[in-house]
């Protein structure tokens, strides 16, 4: 019974398991992304190109302001240095009035800006195109800009000014986009914004410190101090004397 049953049974459904086994899997689904993962990349990838290109303009934009404002600084700073040079050799004699140091005080688009005038000693220079000649007589004053917004800082030097044939002037621009050009005097007492103090053609005299305030596009003051070596010393300072004899 049991062979039999074996016979009958077991081979056959044997084969139907063997048969009818595991069913076939599908065809593979083929690989790739959906719509919305691509647009969701593509967000990310943006933000992040965002994010770069507003650091590098904004890294770019700060490297523009160092520069301007390292331009203005410097500008400034030779400026400053080149009228401390000149105010170190500026000298005037009671018995010339050519050789008197003024000051004005004025305003240009609104901002204050002052001329300064005095005659000063340099060292000669044999290479320039000009005769050699020890002294100078130095003008700095102050142009509106092309914009109309700035002044400009310009100086004039008159070589040989005490003789009666003068030379032509030399113009050179010293500083441009200003908000302005103040100078103050000191006369051992006080400091005014104008010499001769209290107006005047010039009195011989000279002040004993000369100060000036540059103030830049955006508003810093920068102000430098300076000594005048040969104050009070007008009645008794020595120059080329055989030049001035020739201009009276």
């Amino acid at each position: 019974m049991n062979t039999g049953f074996a016979r009958r049974g077991g081979p056959a459904l044997w084969s139907r398991k063997m048969v009818g086994g595991p069913a076939p899997r599908s065809a593979k689904r083929v690989g790739g992304f959906t719509l919305v993962e691509i647009l969701l990349a593509l967000g990310i990838l943006a933000t992040i190109l965002a994010i770069l290109l507003s650091a590098f303009t904004g890294a770019g934009r700060g490297l523009d302001i160092l520069k301007e404002r390292s331009g203005a600084f410097r500008q400034i700073r030779i400026s400053a240095d080149r009228i401390g040079t000149d105010l170190a050799g500026a000298f005037s004699s009671t018995s010339v009035t050519a050789t008197a140091f003024t000051c004005r005080a004025d305003q240009f688009s609104g901002k204050p800006a002052s001329t300064l005038i005095f005659t000063a000693f340099v060292l000669p220079d044999p290479s320039a195109a000009r005769p050699s000649t020890d002294i100078v007589k130095i003008k700095y004053y102050p142009k509106v800009g092309a914009d109309g917004k700035y002044i400009d800082i310009y100086r004039e030097q008159s070589d040989l000014p005490l003789i009666e044939n003068k030379m032509a002037t030399s113009e050179s621009r010293l500083a441009t986009g200003l908000m302005g050009f103040r100078v103050e005097t000191f006369d051992g007492k006080n400091w005014t914004t104008d010499w001769p103090p209290g107006g005047g053609t010039g009195s011989g005299r000279l002040p004993t410190k000369v100060a000036f305030v540059l103030t830049d596009a955006r508003g810093q003051e920068y102000r430098r101090s300076f000594p005048i070596p040969l104050a009070g010393g007008e009645a008794s300072t020595l120059f080329s004397g055989k030049r001035e004899g020739r201009s009276k």
